[in-house]
């Protein structure tokens, strides 16, 4: 690929690139809850500060991505967004957000939690003082079912391949499904994933996982390697 000679063909990258090019994807939502952010900005007009302003933060393991506006420049499987809060007619949250969860007859936020849903994204413009301002985010666009369940289907083809943590087998061998359920996680994304993993729930196995003790009987095995130092350390099949 030949360099860029103008400012303006400069590119994203990392994680504002995939943030702009994921227009869709599926994933398992392991955490969905309110907070705030601001309360120290001040606003131009009027030298008076801002209130602090309420957002969504949902987040996502297993994602799968369905479509983007370009070649992501790195693979996720798991993904959050901030969604903002109004309490207004118009907005984004009430027509958009709010009208997508009505519609899927989830309510906000405990029925997302540990839920396969597909997100898309939606816009919505405005006028203000003249001028357009549009706010693109992500909205429900359908519930697949519980966490792990199998990937959407359209015009009779799969789209994307089975997400980590579906049901592999009815008699696959536990160990083993945690062995690739580990592959690419941190400790962390490995202990959020197997939770919601329908091999494991209601099992003795669970606990187990959840206090380290499979992932480390795995590695003394042989059958999975550490790569990286500290929280960032990955899993990988030896």
């Amino acid at each position: 690929m030949s360099p860029i000679t103008k400012k303006e063909e400069a590119q994203e990258s990392g994680f504002a690139q995939v943030r702009e090019a994921l227009q869709s994807f599926e994933g398992d939502v392991i955490s969905a809850e309110f907070d705030k952010w601001g309360g120290t900005l001040i606003d131009p007009d009027t030298g008076k500060p801002i209130p602090p302003k309420e957002f969504l933060e949902v987040k996502c393991t297993g994602v799968k991505v369905l479509t983007v506006s370009e070649e992501l420049s790195m693979a996720i499987d798991e993904w959050s967004f901030r969604v903002n809060c109004s309490n207004y007619k118009g907005s984004f949250w009430v027509e958009d957000f709010l009208d997508s969860a009505d519609k899927a007859k989830l309510l906000i936020p405990d029925e997302l939690i540990s839920k396969r849903i597909l997100w898309k994204k939606a816009t919505r413009s405005w006028d203000i003082k003249g001028r357009s301002v549009d706010y693109t985010n992500y909205v429900i666009d359908k519930v697949i079912g519980a966490a792990g369940a199998t990937p959407t289907v359209v015009a009779g083809a799969t789209v994307g391949a089975i997400p980590e943590g579906a049901p592999v087998s009815p008699v696959a061998d536990p160990m083993e499904v945690a062995c690739d359920l580990a592959v690419g996680k941190t400790e962390t994304q490995f202990r959020s994933a197997i939770s919601l993993h329908p091999s494991f729930v209601g099992s003795s196995l669970l606990g187990l996982a959840k206090a380290g003790a499979i992932t480390k009987s795995l590695v003394e095995q042989g059958k999975l390697v550490i790569v990286g130092e500290g929280a960032k350390a990955i899993y990988q099949k030896a």
